[in-house]
């Protein structure tokens, strides 16, 4: 356990149909006397846990416990074969993650919410919408939409290239062969074949020089294949009447459209707020842009699902 002077980060793991979950639980040092309101963190696309730090701790430090999970085959989580992201398992994990919260004492069952960046974002209004016991759903810069977002990241040539491979390897599976391994990202205008071909600039976020230890930079080709066939847009409406905030930028971006963020939030029935901010793709990702997400995020929580101060 680590403490600093506002928040206590613990180490703890949960099981989600019957795999061990890790998950780092951010809480304010010092509480209200009362348990508080409560938050699931779903990383981004292959990501771990640590990448959630910095809002797990704002949020923690806000008056809210904040758990940043591991998705099952990630990072310290359990789960073979490793790098397998199915979303809709890592939304079952995020749900388990909100009935591991139900059991702590510090933390008031019928106020807990999710929250989620990017492909995380999409998970999040996943399990959001098929889970009522999110009482509060924060998307930041999401991925709405599985087969658009693969569509949107290749020309159509290198799309036609994808599905020939995602056939080919479901035949090796038959045969009982493994899944094909292939990198998270690669450069996607010189014909790098990955999960998620990109610019130079998601390409260098994702050097595993960067990464947390724990971060591997392979995933199974099957999962491209359950990430096309799955669209947190088709479900956005089944959030209401709960509260939905969605926090996205306004300039270039590959990986997550404002275009397609927007169609997603017109699908999604009240309560619900938007704000779109004078960035570009990385640019809630930490520093000014990130805090100014934050800021406004923790506005529409104390509206939603108000902490009690510390």
């Amino acid at each position: 356990m680590q403490d600093d002077t506002d928040v206590i980060v613990e180490s703890v793991n949960f099981l989600s149909e019957g795999i061990r979950c890790a998950a780092d639980l951010y809480r304010p040092a010092r509480m209200a006397g009362k348990p508080a309101p409560a938050l699931v963190l779903a990383t981004g696309f292959a990501g771990v846990k640590e990448s959630s730090a910095d809002a797990a701790r704002f949020f923690a430090a806000s008056g809210y416990v904040a758990l940043a999970i591991d998705y099952r085959s990630f990072g310290n989580s359990d789960g073979e074969p490793r790098g397998q992201a199915f979303p809709l398992r890592q939304a079952e994990d995020v749900r388990s993650a909100i009935t591991y919260l139900e059991t702590r004492q510090d933390v008031d069952p019928a106020r807990i919410g999710i929250w989620g960046t990017s492909y995380g974002g999409g998970i999040a209004l996943y399990a959001g919408a098929v889970d009522r016991r999110a009482k509060i759903v924060i998307s930041q810069i999401p991925v709405v939409d599985g087969r658009l977002w693969h569509q949107t990241l290749r020309t159509s040539e290198q799309y036609t290239q994808l599905l020939d491979a995602l056939d080919e390897d479901r035949r090796q599976r038959f045969r009982g062969a493994p899944s094909r391994r292939i990198p998270v990202t690669a450069h996607g205008a010189t014909g790098g074949f990955a999960a998620m071909p990109a610019d130079a600039e998601i390409v260098g976020l994702l050097d595993p020089a960067h990464a947390a230890p724990s971060w591997s930079p392979t995933v199974t080709l099957e999962s491209v294949e359950k990430i096309i066939e799955y669209s947190p847009e088709a479900m956005i409406d089944r959030i209401a009447p709960r509260p939905l905030m969605i926090v996205t930028v306004s300039g270039y971006d590959i990986i997550h459209p404002v275009a397609d963020v927007l169609r997603a939030y017109d699908r999604a029935r009240e309560p619900k707020e938007i704000v779109i901010l004078p960035y570009t793709q990385l640019g809630l990702y930490g520093g000014a842009g990130l805090a100014e997400a934050l800021a406004h995020q923790l506005r529409f929580l104390q509206r939603h699902l108000p902490a009690a101060s510390a």
